[in-house]
């Protein structure tokens, strides 16, 4: 009696699973190349390919996985979970849909990162988000809005690109690319980038604004434009800085302010803003339509809501 051929066995894929040890919920590494943590992954069903077109597709599918990244010290650095991904070892790019996920700053959360489509790329201990995604500061629940977030643990940077929206309460701004850097809590925002504040009521638009958001402070280190709408004043300045907590701007390289009752010029101008108290100087120029008055000098004290100004060393032409 012929005994019966053996069963070839089937070709193995070489996406192989790893356990981690110390893990209760049997966390488990793959053999992608990927440098990634996983759990709780189970591999989508599909017949198993031959070696040859694995190698050639070198993309695996899985459904309801973790992943996470930590440090050499075992600290975690993000923890991310996915309903389904598709992973390419090649090119380092997991394709996720409907992820959710902490990163964190010296072991503790800080941002929850949300999205329902995007590309994860991973660098060692640097994270990549390239799609629409939401982040909220899980400190003081700013909502950020963005196209791509990158994770810079060790210094501790937030690098974020495209469409960018900042809410805070009393707060919003919008921007190209911004970075953010978690230890000093300063935030730089780059490319049109506009900050709608309600108290004082400013709308400030730019190209470089940094925000130190603790604080309440605004840098601009570019020219930059500032609209006050209770008294439709607008006023253009080199460069500005702005305390929100003290109402107080401080404009500087050229400033310009105009609206509906007259203007005001000089190199350097201080506005405080609820008492509408401004001090200008160098080169001051201010003119009033009703009465017409033009007045010139090297220094000027005022208030702009009673039209009170005082120049020094002025020189005054009255317009019939």
């Amino acid at each position: 009696m012929k005994s019966a051929n053996p069963i070839a066995p089937k070709p193995i894929a070489r996406c192989r699973i790893y356990p981690v040890l110390g893990s209760r919920r049997g966390w488990c590494a793959l053999g992608l190349s990927l440098g990634l943590v996983v759990s709780g992954c189970r591999v989508a069903e599909r017949p198993l390919e031959p070696e040859a077109n694995l190698e050639a597709t070198q993309q695996l599918t899985f459904q309801s996985l973790n992943l996470q990244q930590v440090d050499k010290n075992g600290q975690i650095l993000w923890k991310l979970q996915v309903e389904q991904a598709v992973a390419d070892p090649k090119t380092r790019r997991v394709q996720v849909q409907k992820l959710v996920g902490n990163i964190y700053d010296r072991g503790k959360p800080r941002y929850r990162v949300e999205t329902a489509q995007a590309t994860v790329l991973e660098q060692g201990e640097t994270l990549d988000i390239q799609g629409r995604l939401i982040a909220t500061d899980l400190q003081d629940k700013t909502r950020i809005t963005t196209q791509s977030l990158l994770w810079r643990p060790q210094q501790q940077e937030l690098i974020l690109k495209g469409n960018l929206e900042f809410q805070q309460p009393k707060l919003q701004a919008k921007a190209q690319e911004a970075t953010i850097r978690l230890r000093d809590n300063h935030l730089a925002l780059r490319k049109n980038v506009q900050v709608t504040n309600q108290k004082p009521a400013l709308n400030i638009t730019g190209e470089a604004l940094d925000w130190e958001w603790q604080k309440g402070h605004i840098q601009a280190l570019q020219p930059v434009q500032i609209i006050h709408p209770p008294q439709q004043l607008v006023v253009k300045a080199g460069r500005g800085q702005m305390d929100f907590q003290n109402q107080v701007l401080r404009l500087t390289q050229g400033v310009d302010a105009v609206n509906q009752r007259g203007q005001l010029r000089a190199q350097e101008v201080e506005w405080r803003i609820p008492a509408q108290e401004v001090t200008a100087v160098g080169n001051v120029f201010y003119r009033q339509n009703d009465p017409p008055l033009t007045v010139t000098g090297s220094r000027a004290d005022g208030n702009l809501a009673t039209r009170q100004i005082r120049v020094q060393r002025a020189s005054t032409q009255f317009v019939p």
